[in-house]
C-alpha cells in the first residue's frame, strides 16, 4: 500500500537534468518529473471530459528499478526502418503531393534557372570587361571636343621655259587639338598655343555633330584659351577635381585627338607633381607629369582621374623622351581664369566684387565705391545667380559676366546668413582715356640703360643712367646678351580706333608697361620667360607709353605686344612708335 501510494505521490523535482537543466522542459515551463529524469505525469480525462487524477507515465528501466520493479526494455528498431505511424487521410495527401509535386517542381525550377544562370555568366563576364577605365570614358566623352583648324595656302611655281603660265598648287595644311567644355553653354578650355595656327576651325563632338567656334579670351603666358562652341543646346561638362590632392603613382587618364585620330584614350599614372617645362611659346612651373600618352593633338585635352574628375589640362611632351608628358594642374587653372577672363576690363565695366574660385562662389572682396557696394553686396555672401546664369563655383560666376556692357543693370542671386537676398548692381562704364595731341614727334622709342643688381624694377628716377639712346622699337639693341642691367623705355602708341585694347609684356626677368599714369601690365621679379597682359580702353590716337625692364643673370629676353580692334595679336610695329626729337 505504501509502495502504491509512493507511485501516486508527486515525484520529486530534481535540482538538474542532463537535458534539461533545473528540470525544465523545452519550452522552459517547470514540469514533474521522475527522480533521476526521463519520467513524468501526464494529463487524463475520463470519458466524460472530466480531468481525473494524473497517471504516472512509465518511468525507464532505471527508474523502475528505484521504485523496486522491473519494465522489460523498449526493443530497438532495426537500422534503415521508419517508425510505425497511424495511417491518416492528411498524411495519405501529403506523401501524395509529395511524390508528385515535388519532381515538377524541381524540374520546372531547372529549366527556368537554366536562362537566369546563363544571364548571370554573361553578366560576370561584362564585369570582367567593364572596368574603371571603361566607365571614365563613357562619362567623359561627351565633354571632349576636337578642334580641326584648316588652311589652305596657293604657290605659283614659274614655267620652266620661262613663257608659259605660272603654274598654281594649292595646298590644304590641317591641324588638329582638343577642348573640354567647363560649362552648358558651350564654354570650352583649351591651350593658347592652339590658336597660333590661323585658319577655319570647326569643333567636333563625340556623336558626330560639328559647330561653329570663335575665340573669347587667350592667355598665352599660362598657355590658356578660352572658346565659345555654339551649339544652341545645354552641353554636358566635364566634373572639375582638385590638384592639390593629386598623388603620385595614381592612375591617370588622357582623351585627345593625336594626330587627328578621333577621341583616343589613353592610361598611364602620375610620374611626378611640380614639374616645370619650357615650351616653344611660353615657360610652365607647377605641372603635372604623366606617362599617359600626350602627343600632337592631344594638347588641350582632360586629364582625369579615376573618378572621371579633371585634375589637369594637358599641354606638351618631352620631344627627345618618350613617355614623358606635362598638364596643367586644374588649381592652378582656377587661380589664373579670373585674369585668364577679365571681363572687366575685356568689356569695359567695373562691378567691383571679388569670389572665391575654390568650392562655392563666396565673395571675398567688395571694391570701396564700386556699384556693388552701393547695390549693398557684402563680403561672406555667396552668389547664386547673375542675371539669368546659375552660379555654383567661381568659374560660373565669371562665365556670367563675359559680354556684360557698362550701364547695364545686373541682378544677382545672393545668400545671407542662409537667407536669399536679391541685389541689383548698375555696372559703371570705364570711359576711355583720351589721345594727347602730340606734334612733332619722330619714329622710334628713346630708352635709358642702367647698370645695377636688382631684385626687382628699381626707382629709375633716384638712378643716373649708363647710357641714353633711341630704338624703333621694343628690343635690346646692344645690350643683348648682357646680365645686370635694366631698360627704361618712353615715347608714344598710336591707335586706329576707339576701344579696349589689350597689351602683352614677356620678360625675363621683371617688367612693367604704363599707358600714360595707368600700369597696365605688371611682370615684375625674378623668374623665368613668362607672359602678362592687361586691358584698357583708349581713344583713337596718340597716347604715352612706357616699359621697364630688369634683367638679372640668365637669358634676357623682351617682348611688347597688343592687340585691339581691327589690330590681331602682334608684336607692336615700329610704324606704331613714336618720340620726341
Amino acid at each position: 500500500m505504501a509502495r502504491r501510494l509512493h507511485l501516486l505521490a508527486p515525484p520529486r523535482r530534481p535540482a538538474t537534468s542532463p537535458r534539461h537543466p533545473r528540470g525544465r522542459g523545452r519550452g522552459g515551463r517547470g514540469r514533474p518529473t521522475w527522480p533521476g529524469g526521463g519520467g513524468g505525469l501526464r494529463p487524463h480525462r475520463g470519458r466524460d471530459g472530466r480531468r481525473r487524477a494524473p497517471r504516472p507515465r512509465p518511468p525507464a528501466r532505471r527508474q523502475a528499478r528505484d521504485v523496486g520493479r522491473r519494465v522489460p526494455a523498449r526493443p530497438l528498431r532495426r537500422p534503415g526502418t521508419r517508425p510505425r505511424t497511424r495511417f491518416t487521410a492528411r498524411r495519405f495527401t501529403l506523401r501524395l503531393l509529395r511524390k508528385l509535386l515535388v519532381p515538377i517542381l524541381v524540374g520546372a525550377a531547372a529549366a527556368g534557372c537554366a536562362p537566369c544562370a546563363e544571364g548571370w555568366r554573361a553578366r560576370s563576364r561584362e564585369a570582367l570587361r567593364r572596368t574603371a577605365l571603361v566607365e571614365v570614358f563613357e562619362a567623359c566623352k561627351d565633354s571632349v571636343v576636337k578642334f580641326t583648324a584648316t588652311r589652305t595656302e596657293t604657290t605659283e611655281t614659274p614655267a620652266p621655259d620661262g613663257k608659259g603660265p605660272a603654274k598654281r598648287t594649292r595646298t590644304t595644311h590641317t591641324q588638329w587639338g582638343t577642348g573640354c567644355i567647363i560649362h552648358p553653354a558651350g564654354y570650352v578650355l583649351t591651350n593658347s598655343h592652339m590658336l597660333r595656327f590661323e585658319g577655319s576651325r570647326t569643333a567636333l563632338l563625340f556623336d558626330g555633330k560639328s559647330y561653329p567656334v570663335r575665340l573669347i579670351a587667350e592667355d598665352p603666358g599660362n598657355d590658356l584659351a578660352l572658346m565659345k562652341l555654339e551649339a544652341g543646346r545645354p552641353l554636358k561638362p566635364l566634373k572639375l577635381g582638385r590638384s592639390a590632392t593629386v598623388m603620385v603613382g595614381e592612375p591617370a587618364i588622357t582623351i585627345g585627338n593625336p594626330f587627328g585620330i578621333s577621341f583616343t584614350m589613353a592610361a598611364g599614372i602620375v610620374s611626378g607633381i611640380g614639374r616645370a617645362t619650357t615650351t616653344d611659346y611660353t615657360h610652365l612651373a607647377d605641372m603635372i607629369q604623366t606617362d599617359a600618352s600626350i602627343n600632337p593633338g592631344t594638347s588641350g585635352g582632360p586629364l582625369l582621374n579615376v573618378h572621371g574628375e579633371m585634375i589637369g589640362l594637358c599641354t606638351s611632351n618631352k620631344k627627345e623622351a618618350e613617355n614623358i608628358g606635362f598638364a596643367i594642374p586644374i588649381d592652378k587653372i582656377r587661380a589664373a581664369f579670373p585674369d585668364l577672363v577679365a571681363a572687366e576690363g575685356r568689356y569695359g565695366f567695373v562691378l567691383g566684387i571679388k569670389v572665391a574660385m575654390e568650392g562655392s562662389p563666396v565673395v571675398t572682396e567688395v571694391a570701396k565705391g564700386s556699384p556693388a557696394e552701393a547695390a549693398g553686396v557684402m563680403v561672406g555672401d555667396v552668389v547664386t545667380a547673375v542675371g539669368k546664369e546659375r552660379v555654383l563655383s567661381g568659374i560660373d560666376f565669371h562665365l556670367a559676366l563675359v559680354g556684360r556692357k557698362g550701364g547695364e543693370a545686373l541682378p544677382l542671386g545672393l545668400i545671407r546668413n542662409g537667407r536669399r537676398v536679391d541685389a541689383i548692381v548698375t555696372l559703371r562704364e570705364v570711359a576711355p582715356r583720351p589721345a594727347e595731341k602730340a606734334e612733332g614727334l619722330v619714329p622710334g622709342i628713346a630708352y635709358a640703360h642702367y647698370h645695377g643688381r636688382w631684385q626687382a624694377l628699381p626707382d629709375f628716377a633716384r638712378l643716373k643712367p649708363a647710357a641714353q639712346s633711341t630704338l624703333p622699337s621694343f628690343e635690346l639693341g646692344p645690350y643683348a646678351g648682357r646680365e645686370w642691367f635694366a631698360m627704361d623705355y618712353r615715347g608714344y602708341i598710336e591707335v586706329p580706333a576707339d576701344g579696349v585694347y589689350a597689351f602683352y609684356l614677356r620678360s625675363d626677368d621683371g617688367s612693367r608697361l604704363w599707358i600714360g599714369e595707368a600700369l597696365v601690365v605688371d611682370n615684375d621679379g625674378l623668374h623665368a620667360s613668362i607672359e602678362r597682359r592687361g586691358f584698357i580702353p583708349l581713344k583713337a590716337g596718340k597716347h604715352p607709353i612706357r616699359v621697364a625692364y630688369f634683367q638679372a643673370p640668365g637669358e634676357a629676353a623682351l617682348k611688347v605686344s597688343y592687340e585691339g580692334p581691327g589690330i590681331p595679336l602682334q608684336e607692336i610695329p615700329p610704324k606704331a612708335l613714336f618720340r620726341t626729337p
